[in-house]
């Protein structure tokens, strides 16, 4: 059965056909899954979801935030879906009209008419933008915390600097070029970390052989490869359109190409694999309660300081090395 409201030529135009990608051809449905394979895989790779290790207290702690962060995103990933369903029920025309983005806050008034459909539009307009600003300000301190330590000294002035830089250099870029679809830079944002850091952390945690050689080789490769579609498909932007779909959903191919770089780089590196591995290994799958952690906390800072104390006294052992290369 067919809509009333008109569409747009290179749409679908029946119920049936926006449920199967199939109908877009090899290109839409190769699309689709490429677009799932980032979603899923990306997730993990999230800064806002890996800062989750470096907030806690302790590794059991951290695992426990993990799951519930990546519960709460997997619930997320219920409501576009839900959102484009009902959207095409209520508020179809916004598809002809070119606003689709709009129809998150013009769907409340459509469902509910009346004072109850403005103030659902006004609670989602206003969790909206929280989760715009906890979002950004997450990847914002992420990013900050990694220039700051791996480029600079990793000072609080370093920290401060860097938040300046990595918030004029993206919006220097928004500035210039045009404005796009905010699903492609979704999608880019997962494809980048779901070929970078999704195989380094199931590869490191579930295979002994992977080696730091085999791990950098397969980051750089996947984005870059990455990198270099989302320059591709600006570029198609301004000269006709031209990007074919493994362009603008690359996911499909960087991913596999990641994970096999990373296990051939590592097979031909293998004299680099850490001695300790084994020991890593059965910290990273053994169950807490056998005190394995404890166990290497002991190791290092002596008897009786691992009630939290071992973590003051690293942080006064860097800064008397840090004072000490200062005045060297």
């Amino acid at each position: 059965m067919g809509w009333s409201e008109p569409t747009p030529t290179d749409s679908p135009e029946t119920n049936a056909a926006w449920l199967t990608p199939q109908s877009g051809g090899t290109s839409a449905l190769f699309s689709t899954y490429s677009l799932i394979i980032a979603l899923f895989l990306g997730t993990m790779g999230l800064p806002h979801v890996l800062v989750r290790f470096y907030t806690n207290p302790n590794g059991r702690a951290a695992r426990r935030t993990t799951l519930h962060v990546l519960l709460l995103l997997g619930t997320f990933y219920l409501f576009p879906a839900l959102l484009g369903a009902l959207s095409r029920i209520y508020e179809p025309q916004l598809l002809v009209t070119g606003k689709t983005d709009a129809a998150v806050l013009l769907l409340p008034s459509a469902m509910l008419p009346g004072l109850p459909g403005q103030l659902l539009g006004a609670v989602v307009a206003a969790g909206a933008f929280a989760a715009f600003m906890s979002t950004s300000s997450g990847l914002l301190v992420s990013l900050a915390g990694v220039v700051s330590t791996d480029v600079s000294r990793g000072r609080v002035r370093d920290f401060r600097w860097s938040t300046v830089l990595v918030v004029v250099a993206p919006l220097v870029g928004a500035l210039l070029l045009r404005s796009n679809d905010v699903s492609l830079g979704v999608g880019m944002a997962l494809a980048m970390a779901a070929s970078t850091f999704c195989p380094v952390l199931m590869l490191g945690i579930w295979w002994r052989g992977l080696t730091w050689v085999g791990a950098g080789v397969g980051m750089v490769l996947g984005g870059s490869l990455v990198a270099l579609a989302l320059v591709t498909n600006i570029v198609s932007g301004y000269t006709g359109d031209w990007a074919p779909a493994v362009v603008r959903q690359p996911a499909l191919i960087t991913v596999p190409i990641a994970f096999l770089t990373m296990i051939i780089v590592s097979k031909a590196t293998s004299r680099r694999r850490p001695e300790d591995v084994n020991r890593i290994m059965l910290r990273l799958h053994a169950p807490d309660p056998l005190g394995f952690t404890r166990d290497r906390d002991v190791l290092r800072f002596g008897e009786g300081q691992t009630d939290g104390r071992h973590r003051k006294l690293a942080i006064r052992s860097r800064l008397r090395s840090r004072r000490s290369s200062s005045t060297a």
